[in-house]
């Protein structure tokens, strides 16, 4: 996880996605271009390689024709001495001279067109038949595999088959090179009695056409010739010569209309030849691959050097414009609200260059400073209306607490003058002229928490001379904390609720109990009293009033002008907690940051 958000931070920068955008503009369409270059070359190349093969493959083919009707030929002109033999006397020496004719003419043959051998079968009781050399009993067909019914049928067309160890006369045997022979068979059957006159063929070495077939100049490429049954007669190794092809492959070359189709990863060539064999070429897939290869170094060489290069230009060219805009937003985040217009330095706008070769970037930075310039002169106008406008709304809520004390105040003087407490009232006068002097005393909207408890206690001491010995306090602070200041008349409608709402006929004597302490960085106010408490449906109405910051002219207007004054950032950003449950007292909690007196004059928070 580590690893993945580094490599994350690493490419969420401008710089990283600037140049991933370039590689992806720049190298998926070189490399889709190499790609579809190299499929077309590929194509292209494959093609030619096919079409020169293919060609190669009819000179293969045209060549084994030629010794294919070059050898019918031969039999045809052996048919004709066999028409002479067949005619002679039964004079013997016309009989042996026609004989020793017709053997010089089949030896031209043998020797003219480069045969294996030329095997002539006569009936045994024919004159020659015995010769061993090139003329045989018909007895001896079963040496090759044959009976005379197979022969018979034939007529005037060849029958092509494959043989292997054919009995050769000694002297032939002696030069041969190859254990499998290609024969050309022909026989003529006497349509009188159905007994087969003759029989002759003319053998070719497997191995001759197995070279014919070894000149694609490869060993990649295998060519060989079938038989319609499957048999292997030819092959570019001759080793395979008289094994059979496998079904399958067969099958597929047989059914297949097309002379070139591809499966697997071959492709077959077959040609119908002139005695109805098969001559198929395969060219594996890895022919063509070898003779691409200069294709695919050549195109994998180009993106070697193009793809490298590519990207040393992204970088270079991504350094220059991503750095600009490094510089911008360095300028940017340094960028403070606090800060004064003249101290500012905005080291991403080009001031010394020529404003008519300004580019977008630039601009922008121009802009930007201007709008800097702008924002803070505006916002330290604002800022200075703002403080104006806290200042008059906390006078204005001071104003409307001072008129309301006040009339409380002399409604209960003018109680005890008309009940004739002509003392009380005159201590009550004399505590308010003191109460006054100290809150006039200071000019300023905060106070020390030493004169608002002095004020809170005078105010206390004019209560309690209207409710005699039903009022009680007393008033604790922690060491030090009197030095803090607060706003003025904060504790005052506090007291004043409870004093009003918390005696009632079951409650006989009031308690307060004022607490000051330190709290993090704040001062923590409590107020406690054991008076008759606070309905569950005022609470609400009080707590929902603290909570939304209402002053209602109505209802709890000292408790929610108090809320309203110091909630304000200027005076100690404090709030009011209010815990109380009927018959058993109310809590009141005051917290507000801790202010010093930094001017005695005008303190400004």
């Amino acid at each position: 996880m580590k690893l993945a958000h580094i490599i994350k931070m690493k490419c969420s920068g401008f710089r990283a996605k600037l140049i991933l955008a370039f590689l992806v503009a720049t190298l998926i369409p070189l490399i889709a271009t190499a790609t579809i270059s190299y499929r077309t070359s590929y194509k292209i190349a494959e093609d030619k390689i096919l079409t020169s093969v293919l060609m190669s493959d009819e000179q293969v083919s045209a060549q084994v024709n030629d010794r294919i009707r070059q050898t019918e030929n031969a039999a045809d002109s052996v048919l004709y001495q066999m028409y002479s033999l067949n005619r002679t006397s039964d004079d013997r020496v016309s009989s042996l001279e026609t004989i020793s004719a017709a053997r010089n003419a089949v030896f031209l043959y043998k020797s003219t067109f480069d045969f294996e051998h030329i095997f002539v079968f006569l009936q045994p009781d024919r004159i020659g038949a015995e010769e061993g050399l090139y003329f045989f009993s018909i007895d001896k067909l079963s040496d090759f595999n044959l009976t005379e019914e197979q022969l018979s049928l034939l007529g005037s067309s060849s029958l092509w088959l494959l043989r292997k160890e054919i009995p050769l006369p000694y002297m032939i045997s002696l030069g041969k090179t190859s254990d499998a022979s290609i024969l050309c068979f022909r026989g003529l059957n006497n349509q009188g009695t159905g007994i087969l006159e003759y029989a002759y063929c003319i053998a070719l070495e497997a191995d001759e056409l197995s070279q014919r077939l070894r000149s694609y100049g490869t060993d990649e490429i295998t060519s060989y010739i079938l038989t319609p049954e499957g048999q292997i007669t030819a092959h570019t190794d001759p080793s395979r010569n008289g094994l059979y092809l496998d079904k399958e492959t067969l099958e597929k070359i047989k059914t297949n209309t097309e002379s070139l189709f591809h499966s697997g990863h071959t492709y077959f060539h077959h040609t119908i030849l002139n005695n109805g064999w098969i001559h198929v070429t395969e060219i594996p897939d890895s022919y063509i691959h070898s003779n691409t290869r200069v294709l695919i170094q050549t195109i994998l060489l180009a993106l070697f050097l193009f793809i490298p290069l590519t990207i040393l230009i992204i970088i270079v060219f991504s350094r220059n414009l991503a750095g600009r805009l490094h510089e911008l937003s360095k300028a940017m985040q340094s960028f403070r609200l606090e800060q004064n217009p003249e101290e500012m330095k905005i080291i991403a706008v080009p001031h010394g260059k020529d404003p008519d070769l300004y580019d977008e970037i630039d601009q922008l930075g121009l802009t930007f400073e201007d709008m800097e310039h702008t924002i803070i002169c505006n916002l330290k106008s604002i800022v200075d209306l703002s403080l104006n406008e806290e200042r008059l709304k906390y006078q204005l809520l001071q104003s409307q607490i001072n008129p309301h004390f006040l009339y409380n105040i002399l409604g209960s003087i003018q109680t005890c003058q008309v009940l004739g407490k002509l003392d009380v009232s005159n201590q009550m006068i004399t505590d308010l002229t003191a109460f006054y002097r100290l809150t006039l005393r200071k000019s300023s909207e905060l106070i020390s928490i030493r004169d608002e408890l002095e004020i809170a206690r005078l105010y206390l001491n004019i209560e309690k001379l209207c409710h005699r010995n039903q009022l009680n306090w007393r008033i604790e602070a922690e060491d030090g904390v009197e030095n803090y200041m607060i706003c003025r008349f904060t504790l005052q409608p506090f007291l004043e609720n409870a004093i009003l709402h918390g005696l009632s006929g079951s409650i006989a004597s009031l308690f307060i109990a004022i607490q000051v302490n330190y709290g993090d960085d704040t001062v923590i106010i409590t107020i406690r009293d054991n008076g008759a408490g606070i309905s569950p449906e005022t609470l609400s109405q009080l707590r929902y009033a603290l909570e939304n910051k209402v002053v209602n002219y109505e209802k709890h207007f000292g408790i929610s002008n108090v809320n309203a004054r110091i909630s304000s950032p200027l005076y100690g950003s404090g709030h009011v907690d209010i815990e109380s449950e009927e018959g058993s007292g109310t809590l009141i909690t005051i917290e507000f940051q801790q202010m010093e007196d930094n001017n005695e004059k005008d303190f400004d928070c």
